[in-house]
This record gives C-alpha cells, sequence and structure tokens, in this order.
C-alpha cells in the first residue's frame, strides 16, 4: 500500500489525541497535518502543525483523507451557536474546503442518537452535521457514532465522571442488541478509524455503529 497524507482536526481533543498518536505511528501515512489553535509541542518528522482561526482560515492542504473528531459540550461552548459552530459548522466547512482541494475521504466522529426529529437538540445538531457532510461528494464518507466516550479528558465536565461509572456498570448487562448503548473508550474509536481508513473495500456513506466500534478494543 503507498503511503498517504492525512489531515487531523480536533488533535487536541480526547479522541483525537489518541488518533494523532496513532497516525503518526502508522506506515500507511508519511505526512500528517493538524490543524489547531495552539501548538501541542509534539516533535514528529511526519507531523505538520498549523495554527490557524477556525473562523476565518479558508486555507486547505494536500491530504488524501480527513479525519474530523472535532466536538464540545454545550457546557464547554457556553452557548447554543457556539456548539453549533464546533460541531457542526466547523466540520462542513472544512470538509467543502478539502474536497475542493482533492481529498477523497472524510471520517467523522458523530453521535449514537443523531437523529433530525430527536427531542436532543445535542442530537439534532449531529445529524444535520451528517446530512451537509453527505451533500458534499465525497466517495467514502465514513460516519462513526459512538455512545458515551470515556477516557482520560484534559478539562473536567461536570456531571460526565458520574454518568462514565454509570456506564461501566451497564455494561455487563448490555449485551447483545443492547451493545450498542455500552460506553467507548477514546482509544477504541480511535482504532476503529484508523483500520477503515486503510480499509479499501469500503465506499460511499457509511455509518459504523458503536457496537462495531467496540470490536476495535
Amino acid at each position: 500500500m503507498s503511503q498517504k497524507s492525512a489531515l487531523l482536526l480536533g488533535a487536541t481533543g480526547l479522541t483525537g489525541g489518541h488518533l494523532l498518536n496513532l497516525l503518526l505511528e502508522s506506515k500507511d501515512y508519511h505526512t500528517v497535518y493538524i490543524y489547531s489553535r495552539r501548538t501541542l509541542g509534539i516533535q514528529n518528522p511526519k507531523l505538520k502543525e498549523l495554527i490557524i482561526d477556525f473562523d476565518s482560515y479558508e486555507g486547505t492542504v494536500d491530504a488524501d483523507i480527513v479525519f474530523c473528531c472535532l466536538g464540545t459540550t454545550i457546557k464547554v461552548a457556553k452557548t447554543k451557536e457556539a456548539f453549533i459552530k464546533v460541531d457542526q459548522t466547523y466540520p462542513v466547512k472544512f470538509a467543502q474546503l478539502q474536497f475542493n482541494a482533492g481529498s477523497t475521504r472524510f471520517l467523522v466522529i458523530s453521535s449514537m442518537g443523531a437523529a433530525a426529529d430527536s427531542l436532543f437538540f445535542y442530537s439534532r445538531v449531529k445529524a444535520e452535521m451528517e446530512k451537509l457532510l453527505g451533500n458534499i461528494g465525497y466517495p467514502k464518507l465514513l460516519i462513526f457514532r459512538p455512545a458515551l466516550i470515556t477516557g482520560d479528558r484534559k478539562e473536567h465536565r461536570a456531571g460526565e465522571k458520574f454518568a462514565v461509572v454509570i456506564n461501566e456498570l451497564l455494561n455487563y448487562v448490555l449485551v447483545g442488541s443492547l451493545r450498542k448503548y455500552q460506553s467507548v473508550p477514546a482509544k477504541t474509536i480511535a482504532n476503529c478509524m484508523l483500520a477503515y481508513a486503510i480499509n479499501q473495500s469500503v465506499f460511499g456513506k457509511v455509518v459504523i455503529s458503536s457496537d462495531r466500534i467496540k470490536d476495535f478494543e
């Protein structure tokens, strides 16, 4: 397999951090670009770090594939408008820019409950993001829908630690058809994304459910 170049959005986040490590270690990628508001301080010959303003930046990079791990919560974002910007506007914006620049594959983290008619604002935003990405025209669009994502976060999200403990207990009884509701470690999602990225048999718009993601633990 020939080596590829990749663009990673959200490298400072929990899942994005794991995915960045995997990409830098992978023999399948010779160059890994990341967009960030601040430097990560990582020294690696494969890493090309671009410090940008996500609102005004309209540039592109020479990347065969784009990984999008952008995401926040309304509590962290403070407002619904700010939340939409991170979880919908930015992913769609950079997906379109990179598609115009020649990228052929886009992999993005959504949410298990993404649905246009959901009672939850978060899930409706994710559903709209998926719809807008699907309209761009990528020959390979992979949407990952994990349940609650677990791992050691840099920022504290109130209430989430309690939810993680409860979900870890529930994981023992959520089996069979209920397995998709089990919490998922961020590293597992990163493993899954990388595996699907190098899978040459997957084309079109594909949704990877949480139970399928957990197969990569």
